[in-house]
């Protein structure tokens, strides 16, 4: 694609996503640090029924105080994209000491779906809410494990709904389509190839090349929010939102994932660009460059 084109592209597609997910009295906010406050004011109130946490009488009650805000602002902000997950989420806290609230974090997928934060408690509650890892990881059960095969699916999954659920709260601290594309526009070099962006993918995960595999395969839900907006003028997180009730319990690999969205907007949109990931060339479905 002409590095022209593929620059407008990409803009156009970012522009039309982001027009979707402000609630107008959000707007002005998007870009602005959050405070605990105005957060509060802005997202509704998890039940207690929707999370429970683990590990956290191993801190100390103001420790355990600011732990327990971030976690339901995080179940908070994330329902209010992606819809209230079918399961209660259950949610594990470790401490580890770093320059940064939350250092690492991960999902297991094992007899119950868990995230495991290791965090430094020392950082302000306004810190832990504008770290995004906490929205990363709880968009990852928005959909159901997809194999090891599809990891730069389920990571770019999670990567792409990072954005969309911290803009959407008011929490992103520069304009949406900026934030995609300083993820993004660096990895796009290694996508110009005749291979698959499938099989490019799996290779820089099997390399460890993490930030390459998530953010290019956060560009499959760039071009799926485009494809939506254009033909059935509705977002991605819409679409997510309303599976969580359509076929989240009972999905268990990605086709099925795929059939079950597809089926929600009458259209095979989400199968079809699938195939294009796996049987196109990369270089065909990636901008050169983003402006």
């Amino acid at each position: 694609m002409p590095h022209n084109k593929g620059a407008t592209l990409f803009k156009l597609v970012i522009m039309i996503a982001c027009c979707t997910i402000f609630l107008p009295n959000q707007a002005k906010s998007a870009a602005a640090q959050v405070t605990t406050k105005n957060y509060q004011e802005i997202t509704p109130k998890a039940t207690i029924d929707q999370f429970r946490i683990h590990g956290i009488k191993a801190f100390d009650s103001n420790e355990q105080d600011i732990l327990r805000q971030w976690l339901a602002a995080g179940v908070n902000a994330t329902r209010q994209s992606l819809g209230i997950y079918p399961r209660p989420l259950e949610l594990y806290v470790y401490l580890k000491k770093s320059n940064q609230p939350v250092p690492w974090a991960h999902t297991r997928r094992d007899n119950h779906e868990s995230i495991h934060f290791y965090v430094d408690a020392r950082f302000s509650l306004d810190k832990f809410i504008n770290d995004w890892t906490i929205y990363h990881e709880i968009a990852h059960l928005a959909i159901p494990f997809v194999g090891e095969e599809y990891a730069w699916f389920s990571e770019g999954f999670a990567s792409y709904m990072q954005y969309q659920i911290m803009a959407q709260s008011g929490i992103l601290t520069l304009p949406i389509e900026q934030a995609y594309a300083n993820k993004i526009g660096p990895q796009l070099s290694l996508y110009q190839g005749e291979q698959s962006a499938a099989s490019i993918a799996t290779q820089l995960m099997k390399k460890r090349n993490y930030p390459a595999a998530y953010w290019g395969g956060a560009w499959f839900f760039v071009l799926a929010e485009r494809q939506l907006q254009s033909k059935h003028n509705i977002s991605l997180v819409h679409v997510i939102s309303q599976y969580q009730q359509a076929g989240r319990r009972e999905d268990d690999n990605i086709q099925a994932l795929l059939t079950s969205l597809d089926k929600l907007i009458n259209d095979s949109l989400f199968s079809d660009l699938l195939k294009q990931f796996e049987q196109s060339p990369s270089s065909s479905l990636y901008p050169a460059n983003i402006d």
